[in-house]
């Protein structure tokens, strides 16, 4: 409301010289001019309407704040057919003077159709006078749904009907009228110790489209179901951190968001990152690395001792610090380890972990005239695809080891394409030249 304009017309108008003799016996004054009944158009009979607390001078909430608190705050929540709550309503968190943006910009809150989906009508009355209540459902037959509002920054706490406040009965307001429900924080624990699905959740509205999804931190846990639901179920795969994200939306009102971080401890043992030229991957059992620097680092809850062991590799030059280890790839080299932790009680775990890389993907010679070689990684296998240009001539071969030769001879002069395989999984792809 522009509660400065209504200000300056109750101070001009005479009610201001009659308050001290018009409120009621248990009721406060000096919280506004007239307190009583008749002027706040609070009459079940004549208006639909009910007090639910008096007006109070200390009062530090106005509507928007009301419904905020109301919903989000812990209070002792007032209605139609409760007992009056005593003035000032408060709450153990208070949400006081509020815009109406301030929780309509809030992913807590969504946007809705139809009274049917709302639990909160915001009403425009235009000129910057605008106005919050709180729907309720009260079980009464005969008064079904009542709306709650708080009137004014120190006025009371009244039951209405949809258009039966006291801005619409004492003033003959009309607008617009919009409906919006109160989706509330994600709840869920945060900090996932172990390997458990864990679910998180919100409240269920109807006619509300929600999507979740993994902002970050995708490779430490994943969706397993709901994502389109008001609950999500997650999959923790690694230790490490990432952030949830869930995104509300209906047909007539914007996408809200909300995100909460996570904390994953899987306590899996020997799990573990390596990082390289600054970024950091989960470990896995094989990894494929850059030339350069690379350091890998271990953990097991209670392990106190990690023995390292080189199984494999022409990685020569290694450094053991407890729980990680360092070296420096080469092109074309692997590195494979047995690593078991050690506690009190004994051996706690143990893994078996390579790293190799792929090679430079030099071609030579090039251009051929017999044979080619790839200088790639010689402990792994790769397939080796020669493309004419004209997408006739192809030649295959499987089971190439980095730096074995192919056979080319029978390949007439031209461009050719030379695709490189590992797995099924295209992982290079250079130009080559037949030239007899």
């Amino acid at each position: 409301m522009n509660w400065q304009n209504y200000y300056n017309e109750k101070i001009n108008s005479s009610l201001i010289f009659l308050f001290t003799a018009q409120y009621s016996a248990g009721q406060t004054a000096n919280c506004w001019p007239d307190i009583s009944d008749n002027y706040w158009k609070i009459d079940e009979a004549l208006y639909g309407s009910k007090r639910l607390s008096n007006c109070d001078p200390n009062a530090y909430y106005n509507c928007h704040g009301f419904v905020m608190s109301y919903f989000e705050n812990g209070c002792i929540a007032p209605g139609w057919d409760k007992p009056q709550v005593p003035a000032p309503y408060t709450c153990p968190n208070t949400s006081g003077i509020k815009d109406d943006l301030i929780y309509k910009n809030s992913g807590l809150y969504v946007q809705v159709c139809s009274e049917s989906s709302a639990n909160i009508a915001y009403y425009d009355f235009g000129g910057g006078e605008d106005h919050s209540a709180v729907k309720e459902i009260t079980g009464n037959g005969f008064s079904p749904i009542k709306y709650l509002s708080k009137y004014a920054e120190n006025g009371p706490l009244v039951a209405h009907n949809l258009m039966g406040s006291w801005y619409h009965l004492a003033q003959s307001k009309s607008g617009s009228i919009q409906f919006w429900s109160y989706i509330g924080k994600i709840l869920g624990i945060t900090n996932i110790a172990g390997l458990n699905q864990r679910t998180f959740v919100v409240n269920n509205i109807p006619n509300i489209t929600y999507l979740w999804s993994i902002q970050s931190g995708y490779e430490n846990i994943v969706i397993a179901s709901g994502g389109s639901t008001n609950s999500v179920t997650l999959t923790p795969q690694h230790s490490g951190t990432a952030v949830l994200q869930l995104s509300i939306s209906s047909s007539c009102g914007t996408v809200k968001t909300q995100q909460i971080a996570l904390s994953i401890q899987t306590n899996v043992c020997l799990e573990g990152v390596f990082t390289q030229a600054g970024i950091t991957k989960n470990l896995n059992t094989t990894n494929s690395v850059a030339t350069g620097g690379v350091n890998v680092t271990l953990t097991c809850p209670n392990a106190t001792y990690f023995n390292w062991q080189k199984t494999s590799g022409n990685v020569n030059d290694w450094i053991r610090n407890g729980n990680q280890v360092n070296f420096t790839m080469l092109s074309g080299g692997s590195i494979s380890f047995n690593v078991t932790a050690y506690g009190s009680a004994g051996q706690l775990g143990q893994r078996t972990i390579t790293f190799y890389n792929y090679g430079s993907f030099l071609v030579y010679p090039n251009p051929a005239s017999s044979s080619i070689s790839v200088d790639l990684n010689k402990e792994l296998n790769y397939t080796l695809v020669l493309q004419g240009m004209d997408g006739l001539d192809t030649k295959e071969a499987k089971g190439i080891c980095g730096n074995q030769p192919m056979d080319v001879s029978q390949l007439k002069n031209g461009d050719y394409s030379l695709l490189i395989y590992n797995e099924g999984k295209l992982i290079n792809q250079q130009r080559v030249v037949i030239k007899k």
